[in-house]
């Protein structure tokens, strides 16, 4: 049996604690040493094995780390000590899960251990094991029933579980100490009664909540917070002549803040969306614009919901000051009206007549004033925009020219030129037009990102590395390194699809892990917060927090980077089952560090750590990707992915088209069932999913090691939701439609055999049809080409494919 640390002789005893004190104050060599000054007296002292582990991890010896802890936890399973230092061990290599768990055991051994029983609560919080944390929450305050902290972390753990009742409890039951906390700053005491307050206004006490931010008031250090909850709460208890003063006084502070003027409004039982108080919400933003001539919020907001003249009213005043002022962004402001067609052309219209005025008179038909010489050249660049949004490319090239030949020196006019370029198909023009843009103004950051960005899509990716270190800090050793370091994820999520257009999977993949990469140090860099946002009391913006990491994989970027990854993997599966595995296109040896004008220098690369200090400067073992193309399971690391869509952005048609493709290769008939079922409760139309029943159907019934009845069960199942299906049927029911075209092309390729390939090839060469209208889009015949060259089309085939999608897109060189 192992001796407890009390057992231990005096001098042992002693030299423990002092190896504590020595971890706390990060000296490691001297902490280990100590251990093993402990061990040579008693070798079996699970406790000390255990903390000279917590050592050795972090000297990185993680391997030597967990064979002496797990030893020293098999010597004495019951020391709370040696799983606290497991959980700790755990926690400092991420693995979060495994921590929560020796955290547990610490705790059932020691339940009344408040570090122990902290560090637990913040791992729960991070799992958002929130009826364990209540549990925890609730220990620690009976422990110390004085700590406001203590107290906020139970009701955020209440709040999480929508139990705002006890969240108002805890608070309640703690408030009156905080008269008497003399250290507690006045901030810090006026977000917890803000927080209180939020609460009531969640639990539904209204008329409650009001007259306590009134009791409050004096307390407050937040007076745009107090008075932001004043209306909305005045609002809600019906109080609507009330809830308009303030909101008026809030406008007053912020007349560009939009959530203000929708109070103002509802507070005059009016609505935007509504289409019978159109007029009447008109009138009210007429007076408000009166009274605040600067808010461009009170320009905008009548172009969302009016229509006919009205509208065009609207859009005249706006658009002309935008003309006058010479503002670039107006177009991009005026995007999101295009969704309504109707809008989209009456601002046509209206700017196509302003471009005549201007063009003739200089004056707008309305004035007698003599407009800016420059009013003209923006209403040309509008136009161009909006040609180039309806797809007129030659006609939007032909306005931009033209507004370039008036003011040759604006760098927007090349931005947007390359824009047109690239929406083309002209995709070295676009790169070269925009790289010309960015000389115009070397120091701007914003188009030099853009030139970058254009020479990837361009497949320029020495290049484009070459210009985003143009904008690295000078002491940065390994340049390309520190990009990474600065998670610059639409850098990495470009150049991973350079590297994939190149056809060098292995170094895609390298960047779409870097983008995984980026997105988990968001989820883990909260971590840190669980405990910083009690002890200051900022639990508003903590509960913010919480919310937007639930969230955080949703985003665009990491979304199309974890699908691209997806589609490596999946064609690393199926090379590899064909017989021709993917080799990894490596350099001479790991990549070198750049220098400011992009070149690499031999030898030592040393950064500098501070004075008499000098750190090694980080370089890449592996920028070939090579790790993940020697990977021994393509699709469990493809899964990874899957999962992690699945559990983030499980309402969006894609996760389950990349779920169907995984699980199809794994053979998980269910669970490729489940997202076949999943596609269709969104869609019951898509594209993909007569291709995907197809599929399913044959690839079980070459799988002779799927058990008969479950086949029978998952056929019947698939009969059953679409009856008897086939691709070609499919795609003749919707001759009008490249995408189902596309989707049965695939599926047909993917199911091999000559006839298949054959009729798969048909359906591609057909692709820049007229039939297909408006589905001829350039994303669509780029799909098309890259099928048409997987079916092993013959040049003279693609050279056909290739003039024909000319004839759709003239200026695309992509082809």
């Amino acid at each position: 049996m192992s001796l407890t640390i009390s057992e231990l002789p005096h001098k042992e005893q002693t030299l423990f604690r002092s190896a504590l004190k020595l971890y706390e104050v990060r000296q490691y060599k001297r902490g280990l040493k100590t251990c093993d000054q402990i061990l040579k007296k008693v070798p079996n002292h699970g406790e000390t094995l255990a903390v000279k582990g917590m050592f050795l991890s972090n000297m990185e010896r993680k391997e030597e780390a967990y064979e002496h802890i797990k030893r020293g936890i098999e010597i004495n399973p019951n020391s709370s000590i040696s799983w606290h230092v497991f959980g700790i061990v755990n926690r400092g290599d991420l693995k979060y899960e495994e921590a929560a768990k020796c955290y547990e055991k610490a705790a059932k051994v020691d339940s009344e251990n408040v570090h122990i029983l902290r560090d637990l609560s913040q791992l729960q919080i991070h799992l958002r094991q929130y009826e364990k944390l209540v549990e925890t929450r609730e220990k620690l305050v009976k422990l110390n029933p004085l700590l406001t902290a203590f107290w906020l972390g139970l009701a955020v753990a209440h709040q999480m579980l929508g139990r705002y009742d006890l969240a108002l409890k805890a608070i309640t039951s703690h408030e009156h100490n905080l008269k008497h906390d003399t250290n507690m700053l006045k901030n810090e005491i006026s977000e917890i009664l803000m927080y209180k307050n939020w609460l009531m206004e969640l639990n539904g006490d209204y008329q409650l909540a009001l007259e306590n931010l009134k009791e409050i008031r004096l307390r407050i250090t937040d007076i745009t917070a107090w008075k932001e909850q004043k209306a909305n709460l005045l609002l809600k208890v019906d109080r609507r002549e009330a809830a308009a003063t303030a909101y008026q006084e809030l406008i007053e502070r912020n007349p560009d803040n939009n959530d203000y003027v929708r109070g103002y409004l509802a507070c005059n039982g009016l609505d935007m969306a509504c289409a019978d108080d159109k007029d009447a919400v008109l009138e009210v933003i007429d007076s408000l614009q009166q009274q605040f001539p600067s808010s461009n919020t009170l320009k905008f907001l009548p172009l969302t919901f009016c229509e006919g003249d009205s509208f065009v009213s609207a859009a005249e005043s706006l658009a002309k000051h935008a003309l006058r002022k010479g503002i670039p962004s107006l177009f991009t402001s005026m995007k999101m009206l295009y969704a309504n067609e109707a809008k989209g052309a009456a601002l046509g219209r209206l700017m196509e007549g302003y471009a005549t005025q201007l063009r003739d008179t200089n004056r707008f038909s309305d004035s007698t004033d003599d407009e800016p010489a420059t009013a003209s050249m923006w209403s040309t660049f509008y136009l161009a925009q909006h040609a180039d949004y309806y797809g007129d490319y030659e006609r939007a090239l032909q306005l931009i020219e033209d507004a370039i030949r008036a003011s040759s020196d604006t760098v927007e006019l090349y931005m947007v030129k390359a824009k047109i370029l690239k929406h083309a198909g002209d995709i070295s023009g676009a790169r070269n037009t925009m790289d010309f843009a960015r000389q115009m103004d070397l120091k701007d950051r914003f188009v030099n990102s853009k030139t970058v960005k254009y020479m990837l899509r361009n497949n320029d990716v020495e290049e484009a590395e070459k210009m985003m270190i143009m904008f690295v800090r000078d002491d940065a050793a390994h340049k390309v390194q520190e990009i990474v370091d600065m998670q610059a994820i639409w850098y990495m999520r470009e150049r991973g699809d350079a590297y994939r257009r190149l056809g060098d999977i292995g170094r895609a993949l390298k960047q779409y892990h870097q983008v995984l990469f980026s997105f988990n140090s968001y989820h883990q860099v909260q971590f840190d917060f669980h405990s910083y946002s009690l002890r200051k009391a900022t639990i508003r913006g903590y509960v913010d927090i919480l919310q937007w990491e639930d969230q955080v994989y949703s985003h665009n970027t990491f979304v199309g980077a974890a699908h691209a990854a997806i589609d490596c993997y999946i064609d690393l599966h199926d090379r590899k089952l064909a017989g021709a595995p993917f080799a990894a296109i490596s350099d001479e040896g790991p990549s070198k560090p750049l220098t400011r004008n992009g070149s690499a220098k031999q030898g030592q690369h040393n950064l500098s750590a501070g004075v008499g200090e000098v750190k090694q400067a980080a370089v890449d073992q592996d920028p070939s990707g090579a790790t993940y193309v020697d990977a021994d399971d393509y699709m469990a690391e493809a899964l990874k992915f899957v999962e992690r869509l699945e559990s983030s952005v499980g309402q969006q048609v894609k996760t389950h088209l990349s779920a169907f493709e995984v699980h199809l290769r794994m053979q998980k008939y269910f669970l490729a069932l489940k997202a076949i079922n999943s596609v269709k409760a969104i869609d019951e139309q898509h594209s993909s999913l007569t291709s995907m029943v197809v599929r399913m159907i044959a690839d079980m019934d070459t799988n002779e090691s799927f058990a008969a009845p479950m086949k029978a069960a998952v056929k019947g199942q698939l009969i059953k939701s679409f009856g008897e299906v086939s691709i070609e049927a499919s795609i003749d029911a919707h001759q009008n439609s490249l995408p189902f075209a596309l989707a049965g092309a695939k599926g047909l390729l993917t199911l091999g055999g000559e006839a298949n390939v054959a009729s798969s090839k048909r359906v591609l060469l057909k692709a820049t049809s007229v039939a297909y209208g408006e589905t001829r889009t350039l994303d669509n015949l780029l799909v098309a080409k890259t099928l048409l060259e997987k079916s092993g089309a013959s040049e003279a085939e693609m050279s056909d494919f290739a003039t024909s999608a000319k004839l759709v897109f003239p200026l695309a060189t992509c082809f």
